[in-house]
């Protein structure tokens, strides 16, 4: 079964909720989970749905994206509404020890992590092999003292090229 994630960034305000959650009603949708978390400290409110469409109802999401644009500008919100049943977009940093790359790869090919791997960056050349073999994209981002913000920018053209949603360290040993 199709199910839909929505996910809204905004100013705290009172009413987020039930104009969310009443839009979401009103067009036949069944909403499985629901996250929030208020910032007090930033004044930002968040929000995760996670919904489906009820039984016999055909699922329009330009329609809905197109409806919640209503909802949307008076809260201010930033939002993403997309299928979630995609395999998340995640690259993946590493150095030289297998050890957490080799964990990641297997439960990746057991269906254990619904994922969609990127590629695989890092900062030494021993696993390209391992990345290659998997017919995994490789980049070498080498980084130095000097080079660190360079590197920086380079890795976060890449996410932006790749579409990546997750950067997942497995073992990198660099602070970003």
């Amino acid at each position: 079964m199709t199910h839909y994630i929505l996910k809204i960034g905004c100013p705290a305000t009172s009413g987020i909720v039930a104009a969310v959650t009443t839009y979401l009603a009103g067009r036949q949708c069944y909403i499985s989970e629901l996250s929030q978390f208020d910032d007090e400290l930033a004044g930002r409110f968040f929000m995760r749905a996670v919904f489906r469409f009820n039984d016999g109802v055909k699922p329009e999401l330009d329609a809905l994206r197109e409806g919640f644009i209503d909802i949307a500008v008076p809260f201010a919100m930033d939002w993403e509404l997309f299928e979630g049943n995609r395999p998340m977009p995640v690259l993946l940093m590493v150095s030289k020890y297998d050890h957490c790359l080799t964990d990641l790869l297997y439960r990746h090919q057991k269906g254990e992590l619904d994922m969609r791997i990127t590629a695989i960056v890092s900062n030494h050349l021993d696993l390209r092999a391992m990345a290659e073999r998997e017919g995994i994209r490789f980049v070498y981002l080498p980084v130095s003292k000097d080079t660190k913000a360079q590197q920086e920018a380079a890795l976060l053209r890449l996410v932006e090229e790749t579409g990546t949603e997750l950067v997942v360290l497995a073992r990198y040993m660099q602070i970003l």
